[in-house]
């Protein structure tokens, strides 16, 4: 089977010297590859979260055996809500165009990732001209998420802008094989913008994350930068930790004056907050003079594995979003495959609900004060966190575990093309 993955803001096997994690798509690739399928992952050159570009022109690289990326050259931005960004978006589905439109090796089923729109357009109006299967993978609410982040008084300006984008997302819809999403809430958002009723095509596939990934020798690489850094398991010290985008989509300031309140209580406890990102300056101001924050920026694959295995619980700072609401995103299933209990900021939704029924993590309802308790009490209290963590480790095993939800996605897309394919062939 030939498959060509479409999604432009994963890092890739090739950022970093090679190092870097692999998410849903990077994942999905090599398992088709060694699967014995042959893969085309289509991105950009623009690197969305080290905020560079990789090549300075269109360029496809092999990645291993049956594996290749082709890279689409776009403009680039500096801030993901921005009209650079949608240029980059527009630029980078014009690219996909005139590459595909040439090459002679067409697939047998397309999976693009919404966001972002226009690349997904064109990946439809590409496999709709040659009768290919094309499966939408829904992992952000976009553009219905832009209300969300921009303030109030820019509402009108957002909503006109957004009007073309949702037009683009029903062709999109409309024009898909089959929706595919993070949760039941996302694959109902596609199917709605699709104006159908839901179908047997249109399936949950959770954001599956690889636990044992990494080799043993590059984890205690990790573990001596931590080390080096003052981090490491003691039976008497909480250590809490965060590793994501220091943007607009995580509230962190309620975690920083959860931190002071810490101090002050006298909680041995160290509060870990990794990661870049345009609030990164803001954050690090109010965390100015509290000793039990550390910041040590952006880290590596291995740096965070080693962190699964030194810290107890990971924070979800998520704003009060029907994208964070509706979602469990690849953060929750990275701290579940440590054993993490979660922290998370929403007093609702679909994480919420999780937490709840599998006992795997708390809501500190975006409030310091109630994070500082529930820090404390998990301080004090050992084995309940105990058994929040072997309830994690259970429900990452269950639900999460990238090598049984990829496989499971291996197969519907081999379904898919499998029924099209006997389909064009009249059999």
């Amino acid at each position: 089977m030939k498959v060509w993955l479409i999604q432009r803001s994963e890092p890739t096997p090739h950022d970093n010297g090679g190092v870097q994690r692999a998410m849903r798509m990077g994942i999905l690739a090599q398992m088709l590859a060694r699967s014995g399928h042959q893969v085309v992952w289509w991105t950009s050159t623009f690197d969305h979260y080290n905020r560079r570009h990789r090549h300075e022109m269109d360029m496809r690289l092999s990645v291993e055996t049956g594996y290749e990326i082709q890279y689409l050259r776009g403009c680039g931005y500096n801030r993901n809500m921005s009209l650079a960004r949608i240029r980059d978006n527009v630029l980078v589905a014009r690219r996909f165009t005139a590459i595909a439109e040439k090459d002679p090796d067409r697939p047998d089923v397309i999976l693009a990732s919404i966001p972002t729109i226009e690349l997904a357009l064109a990946a439809t109006n590409y496999a709709n001209k040659r009768n290919i299967p094309v499966l939408l993978d829904i992992r952000d609410l976009w553009p219905d998420v832009f209300f969300d982040l921009m303030p109030t008084v820019l509402s009108p300006i957002v909503r006109l802008l957004s009007i073309p984008m949702k037009r683009n997302l029903e062709r999109v819809c409309k024009a898909a094989t089959g929706i595919i999403g993070l949760t039941d809430a996302f694959v109902d958002w596609g199917v709605a913008y699709a104006g159908r009723e839901r179908t047997d095509t249109d399936r949950v596939f959770p954001m599956g994350y690889l636990a044992d990934d990494i080799p043993t020798t590059r984890i205690e690489e990790g573990m001596r930068f931590w080390r080096e850094l003052g981090v490491y398991r003691e039976p008497d010290q909480l250590i809490v930790a965060f590793f994501g985008v220091l943007g607009r989509t995580n509230d962190l300031a309620p975690v920083v004056q959860a931190a002071k309140l810490l101090e002050s209580r006298h909680v041995p406890s160290k509060i870990i907050i990794c990661g870049t990102g345009e609030n990164a300056s803001e954050i690090r101001k109010q965390a100015q003079g509290v000793n039990n924050l550390l910041f040590p920026g952006w880290v590596t694959a291995e740096q965070i594995g080693a962190l699964l295995r030194i810290a107890d619980i990971g924070v979800a700072p998520y704003i009060e979003s029907a994208n964070y609401i509706n979602n469990i995103p690849n953060k929750p299933a990275e701290y579940l495959s440590g054993g993490l209990a979660i922290a998370l900021s929403l007093s609702k939704g679909v994480l919420y609900d999780l937490l709840v029924q599998r006992g795997c993590g708390f809501s500190y309802e975006n409030q310091p004060e109630k994070l500082a308790d529930e820090l404390e009490f998990m301080a004090s209290n050992p084995s309940h966190l105990k058994t929040l963590q072997a309830n994690a480790l259970t429900t990452f095993h269950d639900l999460f575990d990238g090598d049984a939800v990829y496989t499971r996605l291996i197969g519907y897309l081999e379904e898919i093309a499998s029924v099209e394919l006997n389909a064009f062939s009249g059999s």
